[in-house]
């Protein structure tokens, strides 16, 4: 079975019947079915058994009739993609209507993300409380592979407040996906950084969460500028430590690549 991972519940009251916010009850208009999606985002991990599709929710509260809720489809995936219909579909009495999402032999995928947005057309059939976009991201299902422990150092902490400034890092690729590697639990736990190698040239997100939170300003992004590898060390130029009040400036990220491994 695929690895299904919702971000942001919608909440259980969809599955009750009612359309309602907690505290406040709603007179359910004619013909709306209060429908929503599960959860803001949601990830799919991509495995052979599953037959070379992923399947999509939506839920409503509303199951009085049979009910047809079209959605737009924002196809980030150029075609690779495709799905079984434009509506979900509700029988009478059901709670739950599902779309598939097609694509190719899975062997035919590397590591690469695939995004698709969903989004409700006729804003009147969503619940009050409900969600009414969705963004989806699948990817295949990858085997990771050890290939050696270096050092990673960041301009950011120029002082010891944060792993003295350098810490050991291993790194990893995957064997579906040879040309990509990955940094794991890089600047915090939890948080993997990810590139890969395109023409001899590393190749990173254009923007990134470092998994670090300012204890004034939150979460911290890199904005990835041009990358290379030089005198054995994988360089990243960044354009911009960036949080939401703005950006505290340029800097670049390296890492020492342990001897015997070759990025390709």
């Amino acid at each position: 079975m695929k690895k299904i991972i919702y971000i942001i519940l919608a909440g259980a009251l969809l599955m009750t019947g009612a359309c309602q916010k907690q505290g406040t009850i709603y007179e359910i208009p004619e013909g709306n079915a209060c429908v929503s999606f599960p959860s803001e985002s949601a990830k799919f991990t991509m495995v052979a058994e599953d037959g070379n599709k992923i399947t999509v929710e939506m839920w409503r509260g509303n199951t009085k009739g049979a009910a047809s809720i079209a959605v737009d489809i924002e196809d980030g995936t150029d075609g690779v993609f495709t799905p079984s219909k434009q509506t979900f579909d509700f029988a009478d009495g059901e709670s739950v209507a599902r779309i598939d999402f097609t694509y190719p032999d899975i062997n035919d995928f590397g590591g690469e993300i695939f995004e698709i947005v969903l989004s409700i057309s006729d804003p009147k059939q969503v619940s009050p409380a409900g969600i009414d976009k969705m963004t989806i991201k699948a990817q295949r299902k990858l085997t990771l592979k050890y290939l050696g422990t270096g050092i990673y150092y960041s301009e950011f902490f120029s002082d010891p407040d944060f792993r003295d400034g350098e810490w050991e890092q291993d790194i990893y690729t995957t064997e579906e996906a040879p040309n990509m590697y990955i940094l794991p639990n890089c600047w915090r736990e939890g948080t993997d950084f990810t590139f890969t190698m395109v023409d001899g040239k590393p190749v990173w997100p254009s923007r990134f969460y470092t998994g670090f939170d300012h204890d004034t300003y939150g979460a911290m992004d890199i904005v990835a500028g041009d990358s290379y590898i030089q005198d054995g060390e994988l360089v990243l130029e960044v354009k911009g430590y960036v949080v939401a009040a703005g950006s505290f400036g340029p800097g670049a990220e390296y890492f020492v690549i342990p001897d015997g491994v070759t990025l390709q």
